[in-house]
């Protein structure tokens, strides 16, 4: 039939567009016989109907669509649903469309693409951030035309657009089972044809008996602030927020603690109950944010790859009890003594050399187009799904662990290519199935966070996960993975669901692999981006290393998830492009917003490049009053500039270089600490500062000259220097300070 003038779509002001669903049978599209339109008090209802039984009902609210389809004929194999929308137009020159989707960094290296980018081309293997695309992070069998298709898990929307306008249009998934949406994009007659497609993970096909519904939802809209990233997408994830679930992602589980983990600075597989008891006394007196010990890789006898979910079918042969003597649940048991609460790292790969994988191969999914040496279960298989939950009763809930990092567990359930034997299900739905077995086992308070495949940000998963990984592993000392996390964080970021979900940007540690340069650069940036979710390295052993002390004041107060803005930011520039600042409206070792009596802004400022880069910023630009002069406080030097008003401070930053400053008001503040601090109050020339634990080296910067120190009404012993004071906290509390 033909398509639809879709008049109820005028209001994206895209021109005058068409509308047509159809459905994917057997390989072939199958397009509706007959429409017929009903409009109705809440909105306007599309009734389909097609030559083989099947009926398709669009019920349409505003920015709203819930798609019914319903097999009333025999049994039939659907490869997917799709829609057509044609005759999208923005004003503009059209070689001036594009696209943006945060697989685009995750993939491409680049946040935007013209419309008729071809995804397949190949051209440019590795990047190196250079104009012309490359695909350097896409994994075999990964690459298609299909926009959000691959299985890095990608926020599930989409923005079409013209570089010379700031109107442009947004879809959106506001449900995730069964179906996921990916895209085609190109130009017909000067304008943009868009396919939406709603497709089953890792089935190529699912069984439809008569009578079954499927149910899809979405949300299209316009956007006027096509030209900022920051609030590209507000709209949508707006109306997104009501339809979620509740979620563990909202929770306060991530938000104030630090995990440390085992694998990264050097320690990987390297790893003893001795060893880890003896960081965990260490951490427990000196890095009060932490709260989690997390064994990573390295606990099973079989010690050549990652493996995690066969252990428990070697039985008691499958730990490494040269390094558990006891066993876990000894360890497990010490660690809680300790005060600390213990978690450990669970692979979804079963490596292919293992006991699993030789006496069951038929449990097991072909996956080798990917991954040569480790294969994922597959869930389709009931006594696969058996054997699981049975190993999620021995790792999780016999040894004794509260929190969970689970690693190549996507494999499994978010692969866009036919994985199943059986066909009745998508991968969505064992993927919710799986979510939940897991969070039946864990502690109520429990984390549990993603490894690969890298997540971008999907909301979704923060209906059971509490923290997405969205980098690659930068504890190895790689430069090129830390500058890569920068562009991928940024495409997170801007989503401003950090509230949903907490962005984890991999651990921070002392950093072996990094020169000094480097290694500030990514301690910088875990802080001022709020996603400093865990902490690394053999710091008992360390206790003279010269980069200890920026990490002890790094990890004084975590606020994972701090809504924060990108500075200056220009996604749609074309070539090099990445963001020089982020800012986030309080200090960095407080929680409390805006507080006039300590930092208003926390402001990061990174340069990626190999040569030096001059960066700037003025109080408007941060959301200040641009009338007012304020004053700016190196984090780390202490090194103090004056923000004059109406104007701009301006740095040169070296080679891979970054600052961190504090921006102040001018009168009486706390400029600067190393110990989480509550709230600060001002009664004249006093001011009392509420901190949020004891600590053995604290330090203080006032913008005034320290007179005296008291808690409780006593004196404290402090050393001063000018407005700098440093002493001890016997405990937490508040402390007055007089001027």
């Amino acid at each position: 039939m033909k398509p639809l003038r879709a008049d109820f779509l005028d209001f994206l002001n895209a021109g005058k567009i068409s509308f047509l669903p159809f459905a994917v049978i057997n390989g072939k599209n199958v397009e509706p016989e007959s429409c017929k339109k009903i409009v109705g008090n809440d909105g306007l209802q599309l009734h389909y109907e097609y030559k083989n039984g099947m009926v398709d009902d669009l019920y349409i609210t505003g920015t709203n669509c819930i798609r019914k389809f319903k097999n009333s004929g025999k049994m039939i194999k659907l490869n997917e649903l799709g829609l057509t929308l044609s005759g999208i137009t923005f004003g503009g020159k059209a070689d001036d469309d594009y696209f943006y989707h945060n697989e685009n960094p995750r993939i491409f290296e680049r946040m935007t693409f013209k419309i008729d980018f071809d995804r397949t081309s190949g051209d440019a293997p590795d990047s190196d951030f250079d104009e012309q695309a490359g695909n350097r992070w896409a994994d075999p069998g990964v690459i298609c035309e299909r926009i959000g298709r691959s299985p890095y898990q990608p926020f599930p929307a989409i923005h079409l657009g013209n570089y010379a306008s700031k109107h442009g249009i947004v879809h959106g998934s506001l449900a995730q089972n069964p179906f996921y949406h990916n895209y085609l994009v190109k130009h017909e007659k000067g304008k943009v044809t868009l396919d939406i497609f709603s497709s089953f993970k890792d089935v190529d096909y699912l069984e439809i008996p008569a009578g079954k519904d499927l149910t899809d939802e979405w949300y299209l809209g316009a956007t006027d602030h096509a030209d900022d990233l920051d609030q590209l997408f507000d709209e949508y994830t707006a109306v997104l927020r009501k339809k979620l679930p509740v979620n563990y992602g909202a929770t306060n589980i991530n938000r104030d603690n630090l995990v440390w983990g085992s694998w990264n600075d050097g320690i990987f597989r390297d790893v003893s109950e001795k060893m880890l008891l003896k960081e965990a006394a260490h951490l427990k007196k000196y890095f009060p944010t932490v709260r989690w010990i997390q064994l990573d890789d390295g606990y099973a006898k079989f010690n050549k790859v990652a493996f995690g979910l066969g252990v428990p079918y070697e039985g008691e042969d499958g730990i490494d009890y040269k390094k558990f003597p006891k066993g876990l649940r000894h360890y497990t048991d010490e660690l809680r003594k300790i005060g600390l609460r213990p978690a450990i790292w669970i692979g979804g790969f079963c490596p292919i050399e293992t006991k699993i994988y030789k006496e069951r191969p038929e449990w097991f999914s072909d996956y080798s187009f990917r991954v040569k040496s480790s294969q994922p279960l597959d869930v389709s298989i009931p006594e696969v799904r058996d054997y699981m939950t049975h190993a999620l009763d021995v790792l999780v809930t016999e040894y004794g662990f509260e929190g969970v990092k689970h690693d190549f567990w996507s494999y499994a359930f978010e692969e866009s290519h036919c994985l199943y034997k059986n066909k009745t299900e998508s991968g969505y739905f064992y993927r919710d199935w799986w979510l939940k077995e897991m969070r039946k086992r864990l502690a109520s308070d429990g984390y549990f966070q993603t490894g690969c495949d890298i997540v971008m940000g999907n909301p979704f998963l923060g209906q059971y996960f509490t923290n997405y990984r969205y980098s690659i592993d930068i504890g190895g000392g790689n430069w090129d993975y830390v500058k890569t996390n920068f562009l991928w964080g940024a495409a997170c970021f801007a989503l401003h669901t950090s509230d949903l979900f907490v962005p984890n940007s991999d651990s921070i540690g002392l950093f072996p692999g990094l020169n000094d340069v480097d290694a500030m650069f990514a301690l910088n940036y875990c802080v001022a981006t709020r996603s400093m979710v865990e902490i690394a390295g053999k710091l008992s052993e360390n206790l003279d290393h010269p980069r200890l002390p920026a990490l002890k004041k790094a990890a004084c107060n975590v606020n994972n998830g701090q809504e924060l803005w990108l500075l200056d930011y220009d996604y749609r520039k074309p070539g090099i492009n990445i963001p020089k600042g982020v800012y986030f409206k309080s200090g960095f070792f407080t929680s409390e917003l805006e507080n006039p009596y300590m930092p208003l802004r926390n402001v990061g400022l990174f340069n990626i490049f190999d040569k030096k880069l001059k960066v700037s910023f003025n109080a408007a630009k941060l959301g200040l009053d641009s009338k007012k002069a304020y004053s700016v406080i190196d984090v780390w030097t202490h090194e103090a500039y004056e923000l004059a008003p109406g104007k701009s401070l301006n740095f040169t930053l070296e080679a891979h270089g970054s600052m961190m400053l504090a921006v102040c008001e001018k009168d009486l503040v706390l400029q600067d600490a190393n110990v989480k601090v509550d709230t600060v109050t001002r009664d004249g020339k006093t001011l009392s500062v509420k901190c949020a634990y004891a600590y053995p080296e604290a330090e203080f910067l006032f913008s005034s000259k320290v007179k005296a120190v008291k808690f409780n009404g006593k004196a404290v012993k402090a050393a001063v220097k000018g407005g700098l004071c440093k002493m001890e906290l016997k405990e937490a509390g508040v402390y007055t300070f007089s001027f």
